[in-house]
């Protein structure tokens, strides 16, 4: 099948270089890319720099939606902002495309290009998780509809299908089963599916982090030079559970004068405050005040920290910590924020259910703890404070498995794809009426939702 056709029940066994002299593929983020970034701008930049060293002869461009704020320049990519209608000509200009979500407009353009759909959170129960608190009654049924509506739409119109763990990936075949996509020819062809459906979990940052500039010890008031800091690096939403943190922090705090926490980012960039100061935040926040924690012994970094300035805060703290539920949505997530502690060498606490939760206790880089449980993360604290030969080991620990999680090592399959350009998911003649039918239907429930008033 020529990757121009509609019909057909054979792969495009040329993949698309044949077209033109080199492929053109377009990363379109669905985050804003440049100073401030939150996982989605940050796995489009660092994908554009991966495909762009490894395919030097591919044309690279990285679409972003901020207007302003400009990332720096990209070796060998071309940088171009975009809006819903320029993106449907950006994407008419190239021959691969990666994002997380498309509109469904696109599916014009569906037989004539090779879309690849960069599932790297388990959105459905994240979305099941944001609804929760906010979202009520019968309202919060037509938006799940409408989210499951765009989920199946995103699965049709895939010829590859990222995502970051195995967990992740056994759902997408389990979906993708269910509607319709699979048959004989598509599981001869790869009776792994690995060349359809693969993994790609997020990265650790290229080079070690640097230090430029003092921004904890002895510049917060409150935070001494010989202070231990405990860093929360990342917003607050509808499934951490920062509570128990807290109250571990209040036991402390009657023993001891010289164990701080930082919470690092309150509000995601490119959404105002609408990730940021919800319910999770603001009884999290309301709590530190209650306990006397607030401005003594816990500290909020309000706003966001610009990607380049991790670092500082990184590494002038001692202990990176993370708590949540054990719930569904953590049984699917990958916490991207776990990359960053691993960059820098950064012993762990977190909580048990997801997979870099298995990490963190199998490979020694840190301590895992029970949903909910002061007490254990208390003890964690003490543990990683007071034996120092401990915290040394797990340090040690994560300087030895960050070769193995950088970008050019977890993007592979992508880059695999993207050299020969070969789908082999089901044919696009195949898919192409069942995308249609999947667009409509994401419409009309999305002019449901629009119309359903909330309860």
């Amino acid at each position: 099948m020529s990757p121009r056709s509609v019909s057909g029940r054979a792969r495009s066994g040329a993949g698309l270089a044949g077209q033109h002299d080199v492929n053109r593929i377009l990363i379109l983020s669905r985050g804003a890319v440049g100073t401030y970034m939150s996982s989605p701008g940050i796995r489009a930049y660092y994908m554009a720099q991966v495909l762009a060293k490894a395919l030097p002869q591919a044309q690279v461009t990285l679409a972003v939606p901020n207007l302003v704020d400009q990332p720096e320049e990209i070796p060998g990519v071309r940088v171009v902002t975009y809006r819903a209608l320029s993106a449907l000509s950006l994407i008419s200009q190239h021959d691969i495309i990666i994002t997380s979500g498309y509109s469904p407009q696109f599916a014009l353009l569906f037989p004539k290009k090779r879309f690849v759909v960069d599932l790297f959170s388990q959105y459905f129960m994240e979305w099941m998780e944001l609804t929760k608190g906010e979202v009520r009654g019968v309202k919060r049924t037509v938006s799940m509809n409408k989210n499951r509506a765009y989920l199946t739409m995103q699965l049709t119109f895939a010829d590859f299908i990222l995502c970051a763990n195995e967990r992740q990936r056994d759902t997408y075949i389990g979906m993708v089963s269910a509607l319709g996509l699979i048959d004989p020819t598509v599981y001869d062809n790869d009776d792994t599916f690995r060349r359809w459906i693969d993994v790609a979990p997020h990265g650790v940052r290229p080079g070690e982090p640097t230090h430029d500039r003092k921004v904890l010890k002895g510049v917060y008031a409150g935070i001494r030079e010989t202070d231990t800091v405990i860093l929360w690096n990342g917003g607050i939403v509808s499934w951490y559970d920062p509570e128990p943190f807290l109250q571990a922090l209040h036991v402390l705090s009657q023993e001891r004068d010289d164990i701080k926490a930082l919470f690092l980012g309150t509000f995601y960039p490119g959404l105002g405050t609408s990730l940021g100061y919800g319910d999770r935040f603001k009884s999290a926040f309301q709590l530190a005040k209650d306990l006397g924690l607030y401005n003594r012994s816990v500290f909020f970094e309000f706003g966001w920290v610009p990607h380049r300035e991790v670092s500082n805060y990184l590494l002038e703290s001692d202990i990176g910590l993370s708590t949540y539920f054990d719930n569904l949505e953590t049984r699917y997530s990958h916490r991207t924020r776990f990359l960053d502690l691993i960059w820098a060498e950064l012993p762990i606490i977190c909580t048990r259910g997801d997979v870099l939760a298995e990490m963190v206790e199998e490979r020694g880089l840190g301590v895992v703890v029970p949903e909910g449980d002061a007490a254990a993360i208390a003890g964690a604290i003490r543990r990683l404070v007071d034996d120092r030969a401990f915290h040394q080991q797990c340090r040690e620990n994560l300087r030895a498995v960050k070769p193995n999680l950088s970008w050019e090592v977890t993007l592979e399959p992508l880059v695999r794809f993207c050299r020969d350009g070969r789908s082999f998911a089901a044919a696009k003649g195949d898919r192409f009426l069942p995308l249609l039918s999947r667009a409509g239907e994401y419409l009309a429930a999305r002019l449901q939702d629009a119309i359903t008033p909330k309860r």
